[in-house]
C-alpha cells in the first residue's frame, strides 16, 4: 500500500516540477519588452489562458504531493505496510548474533587448554 502512494507521490512531484517549468515567467526582461512588440492580441489571450490553465494545474498537483506526503508519513509512524520487513528483522539479527558469539566461545575454551 506505500509503494502505491510513494509511486503517486513521485508522479506527482514530477508533475509539479514539469508544469512550472512549462509556465511563462511574469517578467520578461528586456527580451520580453523587443519581442513582445511582434506579438499580436489574440496570441497574448491564448498564452494568458494557457498560463491559466498551468498555474490552476500547478495548485492541484502541488496540493496532491503535500497530501501524499502526509499520508505517507502517517503510515510510516503507525507501521503500515511494514509488518512482513520487521517481522523478519529480528530472526535475521538473533541468527547472526548466535552465530558471531559461538566462534567467540571456542576461542576462550581453546586457549587455557594449551
Amino acid at each position: 500500500m506505500s509503494i502505491f502512494f510513494t509511486i503517486l507521490q513521485v508522479l506527482a512531484g514530477l508533475a509539479v516540477t514539469v508544469i512550472v517549468l512549462a509556465q511563462s515567467g511574469k517578467s520578461a526582461g528586456l527580451s520580453g519588452t523587443i519581442s513582445g512588440g511582434a506579438e499580436t492580441f489574440m496570441s497574448k489571450g491564448k498564452a494568458k489562458s494557457l498560463d491559466a490553465k498551468l498555474a490552476k494545474m500547478t495548485k492541484w498537483f502541488a496540493l496532491a504531493f503535500v497530501v501524499l506526503t502526509l499520508v505517507l508519513n502517517l503510515m510510516a509512524r503507525s507501521g503500515v505496510g511494514q509488518e512482513t520487513a520487521a517481522a523478519e528483522e529480528p530472526a535475521a539479527v538473533t541468527e547472526t548474533a548466535e552465530t558471531e558469539a559461538e566462534p567467540a566461545e571456542a576461542e576462550t575454551e581453546a586457549e587455557p587448554a594449551a
